[in-house]
């Protein structure tokens, strides 16, 4: 029997609005945050509507986050990742974050 493989991949583009800046986890992992701001047009329904949305990108590990470093307030990227809940602590919490596995400038 095959267990259900469960995909989880985004990609989003948008606008650098806040560095939150490198920080390390206790077993030294390099971790750098910042928000991302995405704005597009989406047809749903057959009708054109605006899109706005933001949201926390974290990327973890020393490779993907010396990609970070130069980012700054108004930069233009492609970030390719995956979603999970902000607090894991609070089962209920619905709060996302895009944690990236890929970044690229745009």
């Amino acid at each position: 029997m095959n267990p259900q493989v469960e995909s989880n991949q985004l990609i989003l583009s948008g606008t650098v609005t806040e560095v939150l800046g490198l920080r390390y986890t206790p077993g030294g992992v390099p971790h750098y945050s910042f928000m991302l701001e995405h704005r597009s047009r989406q047809e749903e329904a057959g009708v054109a509507r605006e899109v706005l949305c933001r949201i926390k990108v974290e990327a973890r590990g020393r490779e993907i986050t010396e990609h970070c470093e130069p980012l700054a307030v108004s930069d233009r990227l492609q970030v390719t990742g995956f979603l999970s809940r902000r607090n894991y602590k609070d089962s209920s919490a619905t709060q996302l974050v895009l944690h990236a596995q890929h970044i690229e400038l745009r």
